[in-house]
């Protein structure tokens, strides 16, 4: 096995099985177009996976997913965290799986499509950008937390031309607190889409079956 092929399974795959060229680099001790040229080998040997320029998985990792990559689709000082109805899929407030990886970020970014899986950026207001961590303690990316991921939703769903309007049957956890929902919407700095914003999150409250009242 080459210096990268150990440098890739004997340290950093230790961290996350999402890594870039230039880490490779640095840990095997090789230059960077030396580490690309051997991981071009290793994808050709379909060890390793390209998700785009510089950067790799492995995707038959027990840590890899399509979300296990978002953590790095942004430079330094930008971040995002997986929300609206993907993270409700993952919290099993929804059933439906969906088709792209909905990820919230401050500013606007163009939609990503990798071999990895199709990435939609939505951009939210910076003073909204929080209620999120690591999912399940993993670390490997940062979900909205159910009541965050429910606002997110419903927060662009009174933005985007009635985007995601029309959700499916939504499970509350046991300890949902809709007093959350409320805390975040009362951030909303435009009172048109403030209101618009509570007339959706009353009347999901009101036609959801059997919703936590707190």
């Amino acid at each position: 096995m080459t210096r990268v092929g150990r440098a890739i399974w004997k340290e950093l795959l230790l961290t996350s099985p999402v890594f870039t060229t230039r880490e490779v680099a640095e840990v095997a001790g090789v230059r960077p177009s030396n580490a690309s040229r051997d991981l071009a080998r290793l994808e050709e040997a379909e060890m390793v996976m390209r998700v785009r320029r510089g950067l790799w998985a492995i995707p038959n990792h027990p840590d890899f997913s399509p979300y296990a990559v978002v953590p790095h689709l942004f430079s330094e000082g930008d971040e995002g965290y997986v929300s609206l109805v993907s993270a409700l899929n993952l919290h099993g407030m929804i059933d439906q799986i969906p088709l792209v990886v909905h990820v919230m970020a401050t500013r606007q970014r163009p939609n990503l499509v990798t071999p990895a899986g199709r990435y939609e950026f939505h951009q939210i207001q910076p003073d909204l950008f929080d209620g999120f961590g690591a999912y399940r303690g993993t670390g490997n990316f940062d979900i909205a937390i159910p009541e965050k991921a429910l606002f997110d939703t419903l927060y662009l769903s009174t933005r985007k031309g009635q985007r995601f309007s029309h959700l499916p049957e939504v499970e509350f956890p046991e300890k949902f607190s809709w007093d959350q929902v409320d805390e975040w919407t009362n951030r909303i700095k435009l009172d048109p889409l403030r209101i618009a914003m509570r007339k959706r999150s009353k009347a999901l409250r009101e036609s959801a079956p059997g919703p936590p009242s707190a």
